[in-house]
């Protein structure tokens, strides 16, 4: 496993600003999402951010896209 690959903790909250931002999830966020639970070590603050992140596209505040870049 390249540890250089993988996002750092303070990587997490900026995922979720900049999605929270841009209004749209796009694959490759989905993706980056996937690498966070399957890869870091991960805290309740952690999980509770991700939880959030999918309550507001469950409730249309985050578009879910399959748009690779969000263009």
């Amino acid at each position: 496993m390249n540890s250089s690959f993988l996002p750092s903790r303070p990587a997490l909250s900026d995922f979720f600003f900049q999605v929270w931002q841009s209004g749209t999830l796009t694959q490759r966020d989905r993706y980056q999402l996937k690498e966070f639970l399957l890869y870091e070590d991960l805290n309740e603050a952690d999980y509770a951010l991700i939880d959030r992140l999918l309550h507001a596209v469950k409730r249309g505040w985050v578009s879910w896209t399959n748009d690779r870049n969000g263009s």
